[in-house]
């Protein structure tokens, strides 16, 4: 593929995976303490920088505490493995991320689907469980760009004393008045929900972290999972530690987030392509059949657009094309979009 293209699909929602000041963090870091932690957190891998971020995304997402994960497909694993073991059930949405599904599984949990963000099946389910109840969804679900009820989930969670875990590595520092998140929007607080985010999507690094009361926190920071894996590369740590700062300091770039989502959605939909949700940086067109995905995606290479097309493993459409939106995008380059839109066969 030409690296002339234009990349219109991945994440980096915010343009910040080649910032130089996140490049320079990096670099800083590197040579100042090396590339890797060389052990785990509770041997020699963990460091200053590693403790300051931990802080600043819980003071960031108004949480007791944050845990750092080498990896956010690791959140499920860790989560599930902690909890009380009074709680043997898991209701999550039939679309769940497999970091969730496999974490509940490796638990040993007992694990209930309810239908596709439909609060009322995972209600009717609830009322037949026998108490102890988890339940468990994406924030954004990340290939289609759909937002899951959050408030209902909350109000669920509530009813039913039930645990509620939610993954929004897709709605993090990108979605919300502050960056929050997908529950900042939905107006769902910090104590309610544990958190599980991203450190490589909207912001550009790599990791991922896990925020919610001090007691889980200090639970899953001693889980094998965390404790027996080697936290994140400390030039990453440093880079994302710059991250979280312009998110903080220029909220300008969501705002052009959004209004990049906001045109590139007009310009399908004049094209006569919808996209499945109309709220996040996730643009996925159903096209009818795979073969109809694969030719817009390759109209779209020849007009200097990367859009690859493949199939998602946790989406049963396998017609989908998944475009996404970033704040970093000229206007040449949204033009090149319209244009191929225009142009479409």
């Amino acid at each position: 593929m030409s690296p002339l293209l234009i990349d219109f699909a991945g994440n980096d929602y915010l343009g910040l995976a080649r910032d130089p000041r996140l490049a320079a963090a990096l670099s800083e870091a590197a040579a100042a303490q090396g590339i890797s932690a060389t052990s785990s957190r509770w041997g020699l891998g963990w460091t200053d920088l590693h403790e300051q971020l931990e802080c600043d995304l819980a003071a960031f997402f108004g949480a007791e505490a944050a845990c750092l994960l080498g990896q956010a497909f690791l959140g499920g694993l860790a989560w599930f493995t902690t909890v009380d073991a009074s709680r043997r059930t898991v209701y999550c949405d039939e679309q769940s991320h497999a970091n969730l599904t496999l974490g509940m599984q490796a638990a040993g949990l007992a694990v209930r689907r309810y239908r596709h963000c439909d609060p009322d099946d995972l209600e009717r389910r609830l009322r037949q469980d026998q108490g102890g109840a988890i339940i468990a969804s994406d924030a954004v679900f990340g290939i289609s760009g759909r937002i899951a009820p959050l408030t209902a989930l909350r109000d669920l969670s509530r009813e039913f004393a039930a645990d509620l875990l939610l993954d929004d590595a897709h709605g993090v520092f990108a979605l919300g008045p502050q960056g929050r998140g997908a529950l900042e929007a939905a107006g769902v607080q910090a104590h309610e929900a544990t958190l599980l985010g991203s450190l490589g999507k909207a912001l550009g690094c790599a990791g991922g972290f896990l925020v919610g009361s001090l007691d889980r926190v200090e639970r899953l920071r001693r889980c094998p999972a965390v404790a027996g894996s080697t936290p994140l590369a400390i030039p990453l740590v440093a880079a994302a530690i710059a991250a979280i700062r312009i998110v903080r300091d220029e909220p300008e770039r969501r705002e052009r987030l959004q209004q990049h989502a906001v045109r590139m959605r007009q310009d399908l939909l004049a094209a006569g392509l919808a996209t499945v949700a109309c709220d996040t940086p996730i643009l996925a067109a159903p096209l009818g059949d795979v073969d109809r995905a694969m030719q817009l995606a390759d109209h779209f290479a020849r007009h200097g657009l990367r859009i690859p097309y493949f199939p998602y493993a946790s989406e049963p459409r396998a017609d989908l094309l998944r475009m996404v939106a970033r704040s970093c995008y000229t206007p040449a380059q949204l033009d090149r979009f319209s244009r191929a839109l225009a142009d479409r066969p």
